[in-house]
């Protein structure tokens, strides 16, 4: 009994004895030492090691080079590009005197200067009918651009065989939709091509021909309104209707049949800009108008009636070519490339603009 209790009193007096006592540095239960500050903030300090600085300085550098070297590419102005234009695709072209080609019109803002060397800002544009046969081939030179492409089509008369060729890109998307109904999408530009064009087609169902030029047209528009877009339509020769006057300037308003049996693809056009030009002065919507003859190319249907595509065909199939009339009738033809080259170069440009009309 007597140990227990001279134990419970030297642990007593061993407890004071740690408690008077301060803990030494070396002692296991001293706190935590606080750390030495640095001589250089730590941002500084990564920067130093391994010489990142260096190369940080070299790529200044080298920038700072280049934008002081390379001069800026003015914009090119609307007589300068209508000269360009002219030089590029005078080859099989005729003169103003002995043809009408495609009308093009454009109403917007204006453009500014480019840095030489600089890309360009990658896109992103949605193009309704593009599966079809001239939109296939505009789809194929945005993608070339280095656009990032959606298409509405619903393969009334366009094909995906069309495009099959892009379906692995991951720049390229295609949507089956009818532009009767709204979409919504957010998007730089529009190019709204989306209506049966050749006769067979616009005819075998006239009332879905025009409801498809007016509310398609009607939803691209909202479309670009709402966000902001550039929007192009493309128009037809057939708006000046069975014309009195070869060739056809834009000054001229047509001799219009609005009963006839080409009437709900001729007057849905015609409908198709009074409203595109209306959400031009209304709206401010930045609009593009191209009004297309008669192209040919790749991708053409078969048998969709029209001049070129039935002389292959009768020309494939050994028949006799059939000259309708007396023969003595023009027409403006174009290959689709230029064709494509023409509404490209419409998009872009940042004045009103009447071309090709040589």
């Amino acid at each position: 009994m007597q140990s227990i209790k001279q134990l419970h009193k030297q642990s007593s007096i061993n407890h004071r004895r740690d408690e008077e006592v301060p803990p030494g540095p070396t002692s296991p239960y001293s706190p935590k030492a606080l750390k030495h500050p640095r001589s250089l903030p730590r941002s500084i300090n990564y920067l130093f090691r391994e010489q990142r600085l260096l190369f940080v300085f070299v790529g200044i550098l080298i920038g700072s080079t280049f934008f002081i070297l390379q001069p800026s590419l003015s914009r090119i102005g609307p007589s300068e590009a209508g000269s360009a234009i002219r030089r590029s695709f005078s080859t099989g072209l005729t003169s103003r005197d002995q043809i009408t080609g495609s009308g093009i019109y454009g109403f917007g803002k204006t453009g500014g200067r480019v840095p030489v060397g600089i890309g360009r800002r990658r896109l992103r544009i949605v193009v309704t009918g593009g599966a079809g046969f001239v939109g296939s081939h505009l789809v194929d030179k945005l993608i070339e651009r280095g656009d990032d492409v959606i298409v509405i089509d619903n393969f009334f008369t366009g094909r995906k065989d069309n495009l099959v060729h892009h379906l692995g890109n991951p720049r390229f998307e295609l949507i089956r939709h009818d532009v009767v109904e709204p979409i919504l999408l957010e998007v730089d530009q529009i190019y709204h091509l989306a209506c049966p064009a050749s006769p067979v087609h616009y005819k075998y169902n006239p009332v879905k021909t025009i409801i498809s030029n007016v509310m398609g047209t009607l939803n691209m528009l909202g479309l670009a309104k709402r966000i902001g877009a550039r929007f192009l339509l493309t128009s037809t020769s057939e708006v000046y209707g069975d014309p009195l006057e070869h060739p056809q300037k834009e000054t001229y308003w047509g001799n219009v049949n609005p009963i006839g049996e080409r009437s709900c693809y001729d007057e849905g056009k015609r409908t198709a800009e009074t409203l595109t030009m209306d959400y031009h002065r209304g709206a401010e919507v930045e609009v593009r108008i191209a009004r297309i003859f008669n192209t040919y190319g790749p991708r053409m249907c078969l048998d969709d009636g029209r001049v070129v595509s039935n002389f292959v065909a009768q020309a494939i199939r050994k028949q006799p070519l059939t000259v309708y009339g007396d023969g003595k009738q023009t027409r403006s033809f174009q290959y689709v490339s230029d064709l494509v080259c023409h509404i490209d170069f419409c998009n872009f440009s940042t004045e009103p603009l009447s071309y090709w009309q040589h």
